[in-house]
């Protein structure tokens, strides 16, 4: 009788001993889970707010394009060949090109995206969310790389360049440009909204 209640006492402490170890991993996985979902919230925090502000960006650089867009379309009525054929450096950029502020305020920023991506949360993430952050983080990784070869362009231009030849790359700009950052404003307002 005596072993049985000895077999009895080990059996029950054996039973607390394993359900306490299920009770602590359960709470350490809780813990975990907690963890996990402060942290995507947090970052999805960040990358709301780093998503407003490049689209703050693209707009003033969209209005900047309207301007400078009007100010090419006045020019012209004006063009005459001998215009056209002058070397682009004869006359003061502010002359050639009224309005010009340029190809945009530089790289936009990925960096909370990034910390997503390598940091494996995106791929914890809910898929709509995932698939359209990449969409809209694709497309301006697109304007960043249209925006940095314009420029590249512009800078190649050099004392035999003509007039002509700068008035077909602002064109080039103000299609493929004007085309980036609408379908990126698009893409940050849908972003936003499921955020």
């Amino acid at each position: 009788m005596k072993k049985k209640h000895k077999i009895s006492e080990y059996i029950i402490q054996l039973t607390l001993v394993v359900l306490g170890v299920f009770l602590g991993i359960l709470a350490s996985e809780w813990n975990a889970s907690k963890n996990l979902e402060n942290n995507h919230k947090e970052v999805l925090k960040n990358i709301k707010l780093e998503i407003k502000s490049n689209l703050e960006i693209v707009k003033n650089a969209k209005k900047n394009r309207i301007k400078f867009n009007k100010s090419l379309d006045s020019l012209q009525p004006l063009l005459t060949n001998d215009l056209l054929n002058e070397n682009l450096f004869d006359r003061e950029f502010n002359e050639r090109f009224p309005n010009w502020r340029g190809v945009g305020s530089g790289e936009l920023s990925n960096a909370m995206f990034e910390m997503a991506k390598f940091s494996n949360m995106l791929s914890s993430m809910d898929v709509a969310v995932a698939t359209q952050l990449s969409r809209t983080y694709a497309a301006q990784q697109g304007l960043n790389k249209t925006r940095d070869t314009f420029l590249s362009k512009f800078f190649d231009f050099n004392s035999t360049a003509k007039y002509s030849d700068a008035l077909r790359l602002m064109w080039s700009i103000r299609q493929e440009l004007g085309s980036y950052e609408n379908m990126l404003i698009d893409e940050y307002t849908k972003t936003l909204e499921m955020l």
